[in-house]
């Protein structure tokens, strides 16, 4: 009989469910430690999740579509050189599960597995299935509706699939979804005294749920204001065509003002360390490193991957980091754990064009950052002997601090951002 180890949904930062959207190994396949063993989709990336070890696959315990816990069991290894007949015969019996051998690897196993000898009826299940037809699982028997399912949800031996979702327009001219394993159809709620009006309903991604309900928890949470002040970045635009001069002569690329903010914020952090923190019902929890969240927009919502210990990043260097990150969330490689942990976010809606910024807090973090538009603006200014007032036009951005009033005061958040303007305003004599 063959030992058959269980390999479970990694852990991947804060993340708790994973849903499984494709299998990238078939039974019988030999998975090197750190191969790419299926992919899954979950409230913060997209990603695939590598083998934790070495073996042989022989049964997929979760299936296609299916939202695991982490932590739970998603697949079964054969030792690698096992017997290929054993192999074989493991996979053809019941994807090589027995009573045995799962009470012995998988102790924490769902009461309901794929029997070893598979029913007449999850056989006619998976005949369908094969046949291209969408089979309908038995009313009369819970025990015999529990066998089906797995054998409906298993994708067949040699096969890749991923989840099968299909678009259409109902008779009123509406986007609907539908999935053709189980026949749903998600219907638009049609607000009272809008029935006689044409409508497109875009089902929402899983992505958007997830940000509607993160900062919705956010909102209802915490009582959350904004700090804002004027920040002239005539000293950091000097700063920075010096710099870039530099980099475009050896070949790199140019620096934003993006990373000049995460600088001063940094820095701002160092003396007023409860901006970098969590509030609980019983402490105010002071982060000890800055993990900086940079809110990205991509195609399919907003997305916020952490820069760790960004405090001891030089000015470069986080402008690098900043692109890192940045480029993987958009390109979908970024992982779970890259979007965990942060402790401090900035928002830039300058980048859009946005002259005001009042983001909502990522929970649960008690401070975030917002950039607007840095725009030249007439602003009066003392003479050089200081008795005239002139008229000058200046690089502005009104830069905001949204805080967690439960957390501190609207003067400690006003201490943290004016320490972030001095900063700014004052850069050359600091670097």
């Amino acid at each position: 009989m063959l030992e058959l180890t269980d390999i479970r949904m990694p852990h991947m930062g804060s993340v708790e469910f994973a849903l499984l959207t494709e299998w990238l190994v078939k039974p019988g396949e030999a998975v090197a430690e750190g191969d790419p063993l299926c992919e899954v989709s979950t409230d913060k990336v997209d990603t695939e999740v590598e083998s934790p070890a070495a073996g042989i696959l022989i049964d997929y315990v979760a299936a296609v579509d299916q939202e695991v816990p982490v932590g739970e069991v998603i697949a079964r290894f054969a030792p690698i050189g096992s017997d290929p007949a054993r192999v074989s015969q493991a996979i053809d019996n019941g994807r090589g599960t027995t009573a045995e051998s799962a009470t012995a690897t998988s102790p924490t196993a769902p009461a309901v597995l794929p029997s070893a000898t598979p029913s007449p009826v999850s056989d006619g299940a998976a005949d369908a299935v094969a046949a291209g037809r969408v089979p309908e699982p038995p009313t009369d028997s819970l025990v015999l509706a529990a066998s089906w399912f797995p054998h409906v949800n298993y994708p067949p031996p040699g096969a890749r699939r991923t989840a099968i979702e299909t678009a259409g327009l109902d008779n009123a001219g509406a986007t609907t979804s539908r999935s053709l394993l189980t026949g749903e159809q998600s219907e638009p709620l049609i607000p009272t005294g809008y029935a006689d009006v044409d409508y497109i309903a875009d089902e929402h991604t899983r992505l958007r749920k997830a940000i509607a309900k993160n900062l919705t928890e956010s909102w209802n949470t915490a009582p959350q204001l904004t700090a804002q002040v004027d920040v002239d970045f005539t000293a950091v635009s000097v700063t920075r065509a010096k710099i870039n001069r530099q980099r475009l002569a050896s070949g790199r690329g140019k620096l934003s003002f993006l990373p000049f903010v995460a600088v001063a914020l940094c820095r701002a952090v160092a003396l007023h360390p409860v901006i970098n923190a969590t509030f609980t019902e019983t402490h105010l929890i002071r982060w000890q490193t800055v993990n900086l969240g940079i809110a990205v927009d991509t195609p399919d919502g907003l997305v916020v991957p952490v820069i760790r210990n960004a405090q001891n990043l030089t000015l470069e260097g986080l402008s690098d980091a900043i692109t890192g990150v940045s480029d993987a969330v958009t390109a979908g490689t970024s992982k779970p754990e890259d979007l965990a942990g942060g402790t401090i976010t900035i928002s830039n809606s300058g980048s859009i064009g946005g002259v005001v910024s009042t983001p909502i807090l990522t929970k649960p973090q008690v401070a975030s950052l917002g950039l607007p538009a840095i725009v030249r603006t007439p602003v009066a200014r003392k003479s050089a002997d200081g008795t005239t007032d002139l008229l000058a036009f200046r690089p502005i951005a009104r830069i905001g601090l949204t805080f967690d009033h439960r957390a501190f005061d609207g003067a400690q958040a006003l201490r943290a951002l004016l320490e972030v303007q001095a900063h700014l305003e004052n850069w050359p004599t600091q670097d």
